[in-house]
């Protein structure tokens, strides 16, 4: 409880998470009950808010809700339709306890070239095969066939199972759900799941060291009966499919991928449903929904394994991420959801990167979820140590005074779209087969982050959000996310799109909207023909290619504010971390219909001017002058904190214990 005066008395944060570590189980309902009940009450006294986060319970998992590993491998069958492998379980992150390992399903076919078959010979010899497992993670397979079956090749899969809970179970909701009833009449202001994921796989970097490539593909039983009941398709055929198609229909092995692939991504987005409504009905409406489920921050690596990369889908009010995101995808992410700000968990063993950091996102309507008190781990600094928050008190003073202004999200006419399926599917091109099994040749964040360092400020989303509905045209034809309209659009990447995709950008560019494309598209998502649909929205598009130097063409301007953000509704914010560091004075200046603003002030200031040329609006941190073409609006006797809104019922606030500050009007 010490800590929590301390925090009350020492920071300005309001809203504290707690998380599990060292040890501590959450799930110890009865041991950490009380705990939970006295923290949270004693907080609120002080007028901290605190957060409930949850990790997996990573207790013993029951056989048929477990996740498995499928591990593919193939043999070419001898005279007599023999043959023999040993499988091993592969490319699961440690920390997860591998239950056991057995024999999958053995397909034969003739193989007529890499990746073909033909047509007509493939068989399931599943029951033709005999199996052991002399350890846990091996399984040693005997396949007797007959003759008949000399020279035919046999892919053979098999699965691993790890006490870990299917993302596609009820069970791996209800765990969570156990947990909030269990709690349910503490009053906690808040629940978070961070980073989230399925079974945990191999990263990049550690299938980068060991030379090695990841082709598994994650499986369970209610993984393979919400495949059925979507695509009328057994999964474990489909399994197959997505590495051999007959010869002549490479479609077929596309389409395999595609609905996999889809399928996969929608399990930890259950479970992220489940917890939100869940969280809303026990804690109430107003509880703050978390946290992130960026997990490693990379498109084309690992994170379409590990979360399902529903970055811009999971149920939330406001937009989250962590670390290093580009600021395109943030503002992709941040527009995808109801409110006006973004929360970015942040750590860095550097806590001047820290503060700079956070006092720059505030430009773009991002807020920092500081990461963390006692939970270093050897990356980061402690949030609660006396050094720390002498940095990051002032910082956070800024994000108050922000807070008041209450600006909009920052204007973002240009939105680029990405296929979420070409980016899932790197078939036929093997060149583009990524270590990861994703197509990691598109460099799509890479391209978002050449706009914006270009001077064009650009937002970021997948397809997914045409899919659901979120994205859509108005009646002028223009491109809207909850209430985020757009100029012009940048699509990357059509190769196996929705139907719906298709026909959103034939009506984008029928209503002349500015298209630039990137990329061809030969098949659909469903496998079907879609050139001709795809070259006729190509002929209609502004510009056939990707090319930073051509995106004026799409009647776009490049943002020229020095160290600002323009917002959509018409304020502006600017930051200077050297002024609040230093305790000096920053300039900014900028310009509104033929009128030049300019001003001083230290560490943040936003302000809203009239059409008409008048303040509307002010806050800022250590605030001197405001002035419009050269001449006084409104000045301090010296810098103080400032909060002026001057709509209906006006006021004006200047943070000034002693009283003397006086506040200057000019007569314009």
């Amino acid at each position: 409880m010490a800590e929590i005066d301390y925090l009350a008395a020492k920071s300005k944060f309001d809203l504290i998470f707690l998380t599990a570590r060292n040890g501590v189980n959450f799930y110890d309902f009865d041991a950490m009950h009380p705990v939970f009940k006295k923290l949270v009450d004693e907080a609120h006294k002080k007028g901290l808010k605190i957060g409930l986060q949850l990790w997996e319970n990573r207790g013993p998992v029951a056989i048929e809700h477990t996740e498995r590993m499928i591990v593919e491998n193939e043999c070419l069958l001898d005279v007599n339709g023999q043959g023999q492998f040993t499988a091993k379980a592969r490319h699961v992150r440690s920390g997860v306890q591998l239950i056991k390992s057995d024999l999958f399903k053995v397909y034969a076919f003739k193989k007529t070239a890499e990746g073909f078959y033909l047509p007509g010979t493939l068989k399931d010899i599943t029951t033709s095969c005999k199996s052991e497992s002399p350890d846990k993670e091996t399984v040693v397979v005997n396949i007797n066939s007959s003759p008949d079956m000399n020279g035919y090749t046999a892919f053979v899969m098999t699965q691993h199972y790890y006490n870990y809970s299917s993302t596609h179970d009820l069970n791996a909701s209800n765990r969570f759900i156990e947990a909030l009833r269990a709690y349910a009449d503490i009053p906690f202001d808040g629940v978070g799941l961070d980073e989230y994921t399925n079974l945990r796989v191999a990263t990049q970097w550690e299938l980068a060291k060991a030379k090695e490539t990841f082709r598994e593909s994650p499986y369970s039983l209610a993984m393979a009966q919400q495949f059925k009941t979507k695509y009328g398709y057994d999964l474990e055929r489909a399994l197959f499919d997505m590495r051999y198609a007959p010869q002549g229909k490479p479609e077929m092995r596309a389409k395999a991928i595609n609905y996999y692939m889809e399928n996969m991504r929608s399990g930890t987005l259950q479970v992220e449903q489940a917890v939100y409504a869940n969280a809303k009905k026990i804690f109430g409406k107003d509880e703050f929904a978390g946290l992130h489920d960026t997990h490693h921050n990379s498109l084309d690596g690992d994170e379409i394994w590990q979360t399902g990369l529903n970055w811009w889908n999971i149920p939330r009010e406001y937009g989250q991420t962590d670390e290093s995101t580009p600021t395109p995808t943030q503002l992709g992410i941040a527009q995808s959801y109801p409110k006006n700000v973004l929360f970015n968990m942040y750590y860095n063993k550097s806590l001047d990167n820290i503060t700079g950091k956070a006092l720059t996102d505030l430009r773009y309507g991002i807020r920092t979820h500081y990461h963390a008190l006692n939970d270093i781990q050897g990356w980061g600094v402690s949030m609660d140590k006396p050094e720390t928050l002498d940095q990051v008190n002032p910082v956070e003073n800024c994000a108050r005074l922000l807070n008041r202004f209450n600006p909009s999200m920052p204007q973002t006419k240009l939105l680029v779209i990405f296929g979420m399926e070409a980016l899932a599917n790197w078939y036929p091109n093997e060149s583009q087969r990524g270590i990861c099994d994703v197509n990691d040749k598109l460099f799509i964040e890479e391209k978002a982050k050449a706009i914006w360092d270009a001077g064009y400020r650009d937002a970021l989303v997948p397809t997914d959000l045409i899919l659901d509905g979120r994205l859509k045209l108005d009646v002028t034809g223009k491109p809207v996310i909850n209430g985020h309209r757009y100029d012009a659009i940048v699509f990357l990447y059509p190769q196996y799109s929705h139907t719906q995709t298709l026909k959103f950008l034939e009506e984008f560019v029928n209503k002349g909207g500015k298209l630039m494309t990137e990329g061809d598209g030969r098949y659909d998502f469903d496998g079907n023909d879609m050139e001709s649909r795809w070259k006729a929205i190509k002929i209609k598009s502004t510009v056939n290619v990707f090319d930073v130097n051509q995106l004026v063409k799409l009647n776009i301007h490049q943002d020229t504010l020095r160290d600002g953000a323009l917002n959509s509704d018409g304020s502006y914010v600017f930051t200077d971390i050297s002024s609040l560091r230093n305790g000096t004075l920053a300039k900014f200046t900028f310009e509104k219909n033929g009128d030049t603003f300019s001003g001083q002030y230290t560490g943040m200031v936003a302000v809203r001017i009239s059409d008409n040329g008048e303040l509307l609006k002010l806050s800022a941190g250590g605030f001197k002058e405001l002035r419009k073409n050269g001449k006084l609006i409104f000045s301090l006797d010296r810098p103080a904190d400032v909060f002026a809104d001057l709509g209906a019922d006006p006021q004006v606030m200047i943070a000034d214990t002693t009283k003397s500050i006086k506040a200057h009007w000019g007569n314009l």
